[in-house]
């Protein structure tokens, strides 16, 4: 395999590693007070291997020079849009 299908191919590993982890969390997350089902170990390991899998994909990001600082917008969360008076002024008249 040449330098940009092993690339490719760990992108989309990682990728399929991150999504089955987080469903695995989804899936037998419970609601609080019960006993859930995944013991205290194995919940850290899931944290822990989805930092690296995260790192690691951040660091293809950055050596390809497709990495931003964006965070992730939520839709279900009001954003705060600024503006100047004197646009909404102009606006108004």
């Amino acid at each position: 395999m040449n330098n940009d299908n092993t690339q490719n191919f760990e992108i989309r590993l990682l990728d399929a590693v991150r999504k089955t982890l987080i469903a695995v969390a989804k899936d037998t997350m419970t609601q609080s007070g019960l006993k859930h089902p995944l013991s205290q170990a194995t919940q850290k390991m899931i944290t822990d291997c989805l930092d690296i899998v995260t790192s690691r994909q951040i660091a293809i990001e950055k050596s390809s020079g497709s990495h931003t600082r964006m965070k992730p917008v939520y839709t279900d969360k009001q954003t705060v849009q600024s503006f100047s008076i004197d646009d909404l002024k102009k606006t108004l008249n």
